[in-house]
């Protein structure tokens, strides 16, 4: 029985010492900037690792709001990062929701206020 105690005792300290995936993901910071938008926007997404750990695969979702409403999403990849670097990679949105409203911007019926979310899954090497 001492034994039993003693080796999950271990576990639980063992897992503790590693951060998990809600810790690993506040170890990374997301910039966001607009590139060129049309019928396409590119966004630029920089991740920073402040993390003390190697990330090993980095990868996840942007999504567009053009004043107020959702016009397309896109996907990220930009791989892995060593402790205390930075990489950036682009994210492309193309749908038709956004050239609906790139035409409404272009005859003066509607502003193009952008605002961009991204949502970054880290994975990291122990």
């Amino acid at each position: 029985m001492r034994r039993l105690v003693a080796f999950l005792a271990s576990v639980v300290l063992a897992l503790a010492l590693f951060p998990t995936s809600a810790e690993a993901a506040g170890g990374t910071r997301l910039k966001l900037r607009f590139g060129w938008c049309e019928s396409a926007c590119k966004i630029y997404v920089t991740v920073t690792n402040r993390s003390r750990y190697n990330i090993s695969w980095v990868g996840g979702t942007c999504r567009l709001q053009v004043n107020g409403r959702y016009v397309g999403k896109g996907t990220i990849y930009i791989g892995p990062i060593s402790r205390g670097r930075s990489r950036t990679s682009t994210c492309s949105v193309v749908d038709a929701r956004l050239v609906d409203a790139w035409y409404d911007y272009q005859d003066g019926d509607a502003d193009f206020d952008t605002y961009a979310t991204a949502h970054a899954q880290v994975h990291y090497r122990y």
